[in-house]
């Protein structure tokens, strides 16, 4: 039987239901919701539990993974109280994921749909008061086909992994026959929000929903007081009720606050207390309820951004899914606190709820932090079932209740300012995989959300829409459905894959500022894939794999530096959003060093491990002295001459490297460069510093001290069988990498990434022709000692099969100009060939000069070595 643990209030107690439970995922034989059902064989385990497992750093899934969609069954022996026969008694689940079906006793009490939301049942008919009771409930987190119980539960679609179980707490609540609702969708049912603020004084109307279960009328009291955060009572007010048997209504109380303390984020979340108490005629407190208040108004302005008490506040933001590693969705409050404590370490002030209703816990320790929350609906890529452009009232239903929830269970956050209606709804549409007409479900929602709650705007995310500048295509779009809008871009990752991209944002952002001027404008999502165990040496040096592998740390960070830069000055953004703080759970992919994980977090999936792109953020938004030196995990180098870069919010920064001074650098837009470092053989310790604050790496070189060994228009690097190391593509200047076989993937189509399968004939090292730097003119300024070299030029013909379609010339050194014709070369297109030239350097670099003279010019990899 359950241990329980009970949480006790004048007229109300809640005893929590964590541990004893009994686990059996799948089909069971014989009938799991009888009482006398034998479960002694099933697993044990404690809830909050999911039996999923997904996820991992690695090129393939983990032996032990379970990505099982379908029924798990919970049971649960406990004890009840003893309690009078005036007592309710009510079953809470936090969550449970998707479709839950409820049995106490063997009776059935009902059950709930969707994945993210508090649900409560009536038990008090079905409970043994002061014996053993035993709770079934049946959960199904089946992939919504069609017929499939999931089928019109939002959301249909989604770029994460949908965890099955009881994966948030599970609790019996015992209460007054007359208390407050119980049973409304969730939330607390008291509502309490401000009406008026100055710094004399603040109104607060406090809304209280109340149910009568008695078999008579009852005569109540409804006493709602505040109280500040020193507990001192600061405001109260006592209403007459008179509910009939078997009813419900609501109390309504409009306090007053003298010389208020108001909720200003994370300079000062002073917090008050609602307390709510229905008491009998005899003085007798039946039930009480307690809600967080924070005294604060919220508006978004299309030129001035968010506004926190009359002043703008710039909203630097990161998204957060409610996954780990090795725990998916089964969260501890300590998970939810270590959460929190790295995105407030970084800097950040606000935090995107995505795709859906989070934990209570993360909307308190919001609250206590003073962090904004842009809370949102779990409705995620469409706005139908695919196939179908409408929406099926099913669906809408299924959407509409979750926003109800939503709203209700989190309304007295002060941390919440803004309710997302859903994110990317036309996804699919826009990649052709389904029809759609979004508009009248997402203005639906919008209604509904402001008939909820109008206190605060409105939002939607938004992915797919045309940019300034672009024809508009007739796509179905979402903009201009709800108050405010967040453009989900990512310039510098998908689409081009250049990290010059990234710099789009500035031109973008105005653009689309200046098309809905009367619009607040913000940026829902942006980022770029990182893992730390692949590096780069130049992150211009070839196109990066969005969807597969290799994606440098290194890329990572100087999307998240060029997209700062030019978002940083438009004070018209109301928030901007990194995706995402976390690596987070996607079945849908294979990407970077992982399996089944999205790689675009700044922190790793198990919280380990901050990115370089973390430190970037923490010093763009924090004023505490620090310094960061990059790249920390690349530490056996490729090459013996390295730029050196730091990030800092000081605005200068000196280097040393084994002792010696390198030198003092201005930090521009928070980074620091020390271009050209020459690195000792073996370890080299550098040591950066500003005042106040300092920062050490080593890295190390045990490479030939004149020779290099480049792969032209790649990312990554590579070791031969005969053990020589090249370095990936770097001392460039001009043209552009690459790629002989990219990866292919769509999303949502296609199974997992698919690799080209071209191959260069005439070599047993293909390694050395993987891609290619090509240019009508580009250049290489090899650093190197002086003296005599040859240099070996790797070429192939990616695209033409003719001689004379692709000629170029090459001077080494400053030499005289040797033309090539690859195909005539190696007597046909996709063959390798090589080019020795020789060269001398005489001033500590030796320069490559390519020009096309038919086509361009190509490089696939470079060897120089002293003679």
């Amino acid at each position: 039987m359950a241990t329980t643990h009970a949480f006790a209030a004048p007229g109300r107690s809640e005893i929590a239901l964590a541990e004893g439970w009994r686990f059996h995922l799948g089909a069971v034989q014989g009938d799991a919701t009888s009482a006398s059902f034998d479960d002694s064989a099933w697993e044990r385990v404690r809830v909050p539990h999911t039996w999923n497992k997904v996820g991992n750093y690695g090129e393939s899934r983990r032996a032990d993974a379970n990505v099982t969609r379908g029924v798990g069954w919970y049971r649960l022996k406990f004890q009840a109280p003893q309690a009078d026969a005036g007592k309710r008694f009510y079953l809470q689940f936090d969550a449970a994921s998707i479709v839950a079906e409820v049995w106490l006793n063997g009776r059935k009490l009902g059950g709930h749909a969707g994945a993210f939301s508090r649900f409560r049942l009536d038990a008090t008919t079905a409970v043994h008061r002061g014996s053993e009771n035993v709770l079934t409930v049946k959960v199904d987190n089946s992939k919504p086909e069609p017929g499939s119980i999931t089928e019109f539960v939002v959301p249909i679609s989604g770029d994460f992994f949908m965890y099955g179980g009881l994966y948030r707490p599970a609790a019996l609540i015992v209460t007054g026959a007359a208390h407050v609702d119980l049973l409304d969708s969730g939330g607390p049912g008291i509502y309490n929000h401000v009406t008026s603020l100055t710094d004399a004084r603040a109104g607060v109307a406090v809304l209280t929903r109340l149910r009568n279960e008695a078999a008579s009328a009852a005569n109540l009291t409804v006493r709602t007081t505040v109280a500040d955060a020193s507990g001192k009572q600061v405001a109260r007010q006592e209403q007459r009720v008179r509910l009939a048997a078997g009813t419900s209504g609501e109390s309504r109380a409009d306090l007053a606050i003298t010389s208020p303390h108001r909720w200003n984020g994370t300079t000062d979340p002073y917090l008050y207390r609602t307390t709510v108490e229905v008491i009998d005629a005899r003085g007798a407190v039946l039930d009480r309820v307690v809600q967080p208040l924070g005294l604060r108004t919220v508006a978004i302005d299309p030129n001035r951004g968010f506004i926190l008490n009359g002043k703008p506040l710039r909203l630097n933001g990161v998204t957060r899914h409610q996954d780990r590693q090795d725990k998916g969705w089964a969260l501890s409050n300590a998970d939810h606190a270590e959460d929190m404590a790295l995105i407030r370490e970084m800097g950040a002030n606000s935090v995107r709820l995505s795709h859906y209703n989070h934990a209570e816990p993360f909307y308190d320790l919001a609250d206590k932090g003073g962090v904004i929350l842009w809370a949102e609906l779990g409705l995620v890529n469409l706005a139908s079932i695919p196939g179908k452009a409408d929406t099926p009232p099913e669906m809408k239903a299924s959407a509409e209740q979750q926003l109800v929830e939503l709203i209700r269970q989190n309304y007295n956050h002060p941390s919440v300012g803004v309710w997302s209606i859903g994110n990317e709804i036309t996804n699919w549409a826009s990649k052709g995989i389904t029809p759609s007409n979004a508009q009248p479900l997402m203005n639906a929602l919008d209604a509904l959300a402001h008939a909820e709650d109008r206190t605060r705007p409105t939002s939607i995310a938004v992915c797919c829409e045309t940019l300034p500048g672009q024809k508009d295509d007739g796509r179905d779009t979402t903009s201009g459905t709800a108050d405010t809008v967040g453009y989900n871009h990512y310039f510098g990752w998908y689409g081009a894959g250049r990290v010059d991209d990234a710099a789009r944002f500035a031109e973008v952002m105005l653009g689309l500022h200046q098309m809905r001027p009367n619009q607040p404008v913000g940026v829902g999502e942006y980022g770029a894939g990182g893992a730390v165990t692949q590096h780069t040496d130049n992150i211009r040096g070839g196109k990066v794999e969005s969807i597969a592998r290799p994606q440098p740390e290194e890329y990572e960070a100087g999307v998240h530096e060029l997209a700062w830069k030019g978002m940083a000055p438009q004070n018209f953004l109301w928030g901007t959003y990194v995706w995402q703080m976390f690596d987070a759970t996607s079945d849908l992919r294979f990407e970077g060093d992982s399996t089944d994980i999205n790689t675009k977090g700044l922190v790793t999936f198990d919280r380990k491990i901050r990115k370089d792109a973390f430190y970037f953020y923490k010093a763009a938004w924090t004023t505490a002295p620090m310094i960061y030196l990059t790249s920390r995990r690349y530490v056996d180098r490729a090459y013996p001459v390295v730029d050196v870069r730091a990030y800092s919010n000081a605005a200068k920064a000196s280097l040393t490297l084994n002792g010696r001074a390198i030198g003092s650098v201005a930090c521009a837009d928070h980074v620091c460069a020390w271009p050209g470092v020459r690195l000792d053989r073996g370890d080299n310790v550098l040591a950066a510093s500003v005042d106040g604050a300092k920062d050490q790496i080593t890295w190390r070189y045990n490479g030939p001290d004149r020779a290099l060994h480049i792969r032209a228009g790649t990312l990554t690097g590579a070791t031969l069988a005969d053990g020589t190391r090249y370095g990936s593509d770097d001392f460039f200047d001009g043209g552009i990498g690459a790629t002989l076989n990219p990866y292919k993937y769509a999303l949502y189509v296609m199974p997992k990434p698919e690799k080209g399968s071209r191959q260069v004939l005439g070599t047993q090292q293909p390694d050395l022709y993987a891609g290619w730097r090509s240019g009508t003119r580009f250049s290489y300024a090899l650093p190197l000692p002086n003296g005599r070299y040859k240099v070996t030029l790797h070429l192939f013909e990616p695209t033409e099969t003719e001689k004379g379609k692709r000629v170029f010339t090459v001077a080494a050194g400053g030499g005289k100009p040797v033309t090539v014709d690859i195909v005539a070369k190696a007597g046909a297109g996709m063959t390798a060939t090589t080019l020795e030239l020789p060269a001398t350097v005489t001033d500590g670099t030796l320069r490559l000069d390519f020009a096309g003279k038919a086509g361009e010019a190509l490089v696939s990899a470079i060897d120089v070595v002293g003679l």
